[in-house]
């Protein structure tokens, strides 16, 4: 498995990114974020979804799981806003203290009902393990796959751990919450590896049974483009001059993972 983020998760925290530089740098998925409870929007999913596509980078979604509202509610409002196509992959964002095991299933439920044809993940790392321990909750293993929140400095994979008594493997891993990816100058991106090949990995991340065109590992980059990676400390402005002339100063900002506040 390569080391090249082959999927980054991002929000509206990451702005509107030029998708053909994400996809030059090599990156061939997004999962972006749809809702949070029952009130908030991501502002930014349509566009962001719609450009990503354009940009021939697959696209799935996700649900922030919010222990102040009821899950079905949640979830039949998530799909309010995304009426998802036969077979699309969705996620749930287990993660928030407060939510309990109980309140997933509920989650999973409400998306069985909706569509049985949906693959869904469960997006979850140190509150998911605890949870669960060394048991087997046979309605996830069946239902779902796990997505796994674990940060490691080195990005290996040697030492993660996971809830094996559910989950026989991880599907996808989230080793960092500070990548810099080309086309999203603004902010870190969450960095995550598919436990498999590119191929595989755009079989995943489509609605089941599309035939997604099958891409190398690392797309070619733009033989008219010129990537330049700079290395800052954080908060540190920079700014940039091509041929002479200045352009725009970029500061990067430090994504906390967290719950949105509702629409107003």
């Amino acid at each position: 498995m390569s080391d090249v983020p082959v999927c980054i998760d991002i929000s509206h925290h990451q702005g509107y990114p030029d998708f053909d530089e994400v996809f030059a740098a090599g990156v061939l998925g997004i999962i972006h974020k749809v809702s949070e409870g029952t009130s908030f929007i991501d502002s930014a999913r349509a566009e962001n979804c719609a450009n990503a596509k354009a940009a021939d980078i697959a696209v799935a979604t996700y649900h922030w799981l919010s222990p102040g509202s009821n899950p079905t509610e949640q979830m039949e409002f998530y799909l309010s806003l995304l009426d998802p196509v036969k077979g699309e992959r969705v996620v749930i964002d287990y993660e928030q203290d407060g939510c309990t095991v109980a309140m997933l299933h509920d989650a999973v439920a409400v998306l069985l009902d909706y569509r049985h044809d949906l693959q869904i993940t469960v997006y979850s790392g140190h509150l998911l393990k605890e949870q669960l321990g060394s048991g087997c909750d046979d309605f996830l293993r069946e239902h779902t796959d796990l997505w796994l929140a674990e940060y490691q400095s080195d990005s290996t994979i040697d030492d993660i751990s996971w809830p094996e008594g559910t989950y026989r493997d991880w599907t996808l891993h989230q080793y960092s919450e500070t990548g810099e990816v080309t086309g999203i100058n603004d902010a870190y991106v969450d960095l995550d590896r598919f436990n498999g090949e590119a191929a595989q990995f755009l079989k995943w991340i489509n609605p089941a049974g599309a035939n997604p065109p099958l891409s190398p590992d690392q797309p070619e980059p733009d033989a008219s483009m010129v990537n330049v990676s700079i290395t800052a400390p954080e908060h540190v402005q920079v700014r940039i001059s091509v041929n002479g002339i200045a352009r725009r100063r970029w500061i990067r900002r430090k994504v906390k993972r967290g719950p949105d506040l509702p629409v107003r």
